[in-house]
């Protein structure tokens, strides 16, 4: 029989969860001696590997998970790697750390070594010949992230097994749906430590779905902000209300990277207790809850939550599904725990709707179920558009595509269009597609960025507007772009080729080109890139 299992690499925890043939439920999978038990709500322990690797500055040692204790973080003998996920798609500066001598690694590095090291762990844990492992990626950087766990991860883990990557709000959603009847409507609030996605699901009947899908998203929205910015926030308030000189750069650095994991312990410590202590050395402030629930007002943090919230309900209300007809919301990741977080919910919907279990287990537990059968029948989340040049001012232009919201397969074209040459004798005319993701579903409102030395200190740095206009616009087929050749060579400006896109069922967009000129079909329905 075929073992399956998924994996969610968090950006503060990992979960390993396997799919269960006779619960017919994912369940979380040991890994002794990486993972550790971490109370979610209500009494209900869940097993997660912490998201964090540390490397000898000596040897080539490496500590992963649970292994990286406060004595092995705070040895000199070893460089600690944490919150690396933003690394993998360049959401975040990358600076290579040194171990030792001439030797460095890079956060992205550290992030393939710790979560092959996971999947190397859980291929060993389940010792089966026969293995599919679903793997989830963030919906925003949907594609770069998964060419990085099918060409790096899932190379360097080894092992033969099959790989296949769904994204994170689709997992969360298929992880819950096994607890609803057809038909129900329910919100997926997934807040994690690195962003924020809310989906509005409904379960569909078996007998009216198709390939099998369980579920179909309704509506989506996003935020770039989670409990590592919350954790920044609260660092450089203590750090200021504790008088941190910014004099020596490197020493600031040093000390708010050890105040940024103290102010994690206590934003974990305030979900239950009325106070708690940020500290680093000297500096040492206690922050109460008011004051916490304070912070998270003045730095809008609870206004952009309740937003993204609205911008959801919305979208599902105006496809005719109302807020009163969503019965139940599941929380998913550690920041939903946070109390004010979960106050916002609780303006929109009754006590009894709001579900706490197994919150940083349950997209794991539904990349399991993916393996296991379940799909989830999705809309396309973000703008896609073709790139062309202005002739006349040799700029670049966008024209959209596919929408936002678009259901798929498309039987009929999305859309058609003519291309041209931009001057006498081209005999390549390319067609470069990229997804408009923060213009269409998350909001880039995080403000700031967590910045690591090469020394492994930290400090927060300001998203300029630059930064923020490039995560707008993601080239999905630079290394392999789709040409259509002119033969014999087209004239500028004179219609040459006419394009149909479609979108199959395996959400690529396809292109159909008629040469204009030659009278012949020169591409039918082919695969240009994979949509999200």
């Amino acid at each position: 029989m075929t073992t399956r299992i998924g994996i969610d690499f968090g950006t503060a925890n990992t979960v390993v969860a396997g799919w269960d043939h006779t619960l017919d439920r994912g369940e979380p999978i040991p890994l002794p001696g990486l993972d550790l038990s971490r109370e979610g709500s209500r009494g209900v322990d869940q097993r997660v590997v912490p998201s964090r690797i540390a490397f000898s500055a000596t040897d080539d040692r490496r500590w992963i998970g649970a292994q990286v204790t406060d004595e092995v973080a705070a040895g000199p003998g070893a460089v600690v790697f944490q919150s690396t996920k933003s690394a993998v798609t360049g959401r975040a500066v990358d600076i290579p750390r040194r171990l030792g001598g001439d030797r460095t690694v890079t956060a992205r590095e550290a992030a393939t070594r710790f979560l092959s090291d996971v999947m190397a762990s859980a291929i060993l844990a389940v010792d089966s010949g026969d293995l599919e492992i679903v793997a989830t990626a963030p919906v925003e950087s949907f594609d770069a992230y998964r060419d990085w766990l099918v060409r790096e991860v899932g190379e360097d883990a080894g092992g033969g097994a099959r790989l296949r990557v769904v994204d994170e709000a689709t997992a969360a959603a298929v992880g819950y749906s096994a607890r609803l009847n057809p038909g129900e409507v329910f919100l997926v609030f997934d807040f994690g430590a690195g962003t924020l996605d809310t989906s509005v699901v409904k379960v569909l009947d078996p007998s009216n779905a198709t390939a099998g899908a369980a579920v179909r998203t309704i509506s989506k929205a996003g935020l770039d902000l989670g409990g590592d910015h919350i954790d920044a926030m609260l660092a450089e308030h203590v750090a200021e209300k504790a008088g941190v000189p910014f004099g020596d750069t490197e020493e600031y650095n040093r000390v708010f990277r050890e105040l940024l994991r103290s102010a994690e312990r206590a934003k974990v410590a305030l979900t239950a207790a009325d106070a708690a202590v940020v500290e680093s050395g000297p500096y040492r402030v206690e922050v109460g809850r008011a004051d916490f629930e304070g912070l998270l007002r003045r730095k809008d943090v609870l206004g952009r939550v309740s937003r993204a919230l609205r911008k959801t309900l919305d979208g599902a209300a105006a496809k005719g599904f109302p807020a009163d007809e969503i019965g139940k919301v599941f929380l998913v990741g550690g920041t939903s725990l946070i109390p004010a977080v979960r106050d916002v919910l609780a303006l929109q919907f009754p006590p009894d709707a709001l579900h706490l279990d197994r919150p940083l287990e349950a997209v794991a537990a539904g990349a399991a179920g993916i393996a296991g059968g379940y799909e989830l029948s999705d809309h396309i989340q973000h703008d896609y558009a073709i790139r062309h040049v202005n002739r006349d001012t040799g700029a670049y232009e966008f024209e959209t595509l596919v929408r936002a919201g678009t259901e798929y397969p498309t039987p009929e074209p999305v859309k058609m269009l003519t291309i041209k040459a931009i001057r006498d004798g081209q005999r390549n005319l390319g067609i470069a597609v990229y997804e408009l993701a923060h213009a269409s579903y998350r909001e880039a409102s995080s403000d700031l960025e967590i910045m690591f030395d090469a020394n492994g200190g930290a400090r927060t740095v300001a998203v300029t507007a630059q930064r923020m206009q490039q995560r707008s616009r993601l080239w999905l087929n630079e290394d392999s772009p789709t040409f259509l050749e002119a033969d014999p060579p087209a004239k500028a400006g004179v219609d040459r080729f006419r394009l149909d896109f479609r979108v199959d069922a395996q959400k690529r967009l396809t292109v159909s080109a008629y040469d204009i000129q030659r009278n012949l079909l020169v591409l039918d329905q082919q695969p240009v890139v994979r949509l999200s």
